[in-house]
């Protein structure tokens, strides 16, 4: 397990996605940060909120690129979506209700999902948004 060092593999071409998918690994970073300092769980409850937030704020912008630029992959994307979203949602609940020693199987499970689907499935919407010469979206506001 390691730290995300962000690489140019990640970016969609789209500045405002890329700069919130380096926020979205930049939390993941913070969480990787308490893990090996021994303070996982200690933050948990702390990073849910911000979290969360991202993911809302970061999804939302893409579901609405693609629906306002007729992405043709919009319905397999968001349903990626609302699996992380219920993924997140499950162990937040988890460590809610007292359970401990998840921070690093949240980390390692956030971090795959995350770095895959940055990749391949927002790199290819990063292509197709390309494909119809959209190059940016609007200001990042996380």
């Amino acid at each position: 397990m390691a730290t995300i060092t962000w690489k140019s593999c990640y970016e969609t071409g789209n500045p405002t996605f890329d700069a919130e998918h380096r926020a979205l690994v930049n939390a993941l970073n913070e969480l990787y940060e308490a893990i090996r300092k021994k303070q996982g769980d200690e933050v948990l409850t702390s990073l849910f909120p911000t979290l969360n937030l991202y993911i809302r704020k970061h999804f939302q912008h893409e579901e609405e690129a693609m629906l306002k630029h007729r992405y043709p992959g919009m319905e397999a994307h968001i349903k990626a979506h609302r699996a992380f979203k219920k993924t997140v949602s499950d162990y937040q609940e988890q460590v809610l209700t007292g359970y401990t020693g998840l921070s690093s199987d949240l980390y390692k499970s956030l971090r795959e999902w995350l770095l895959n689907h940055i990749v391949k499935t927002d790199g290819q919407f990063g292509e197709f948004l390309r494909s119809q010469h959209v190059y940016d979206c609007g200001p990042p506001v996380l």
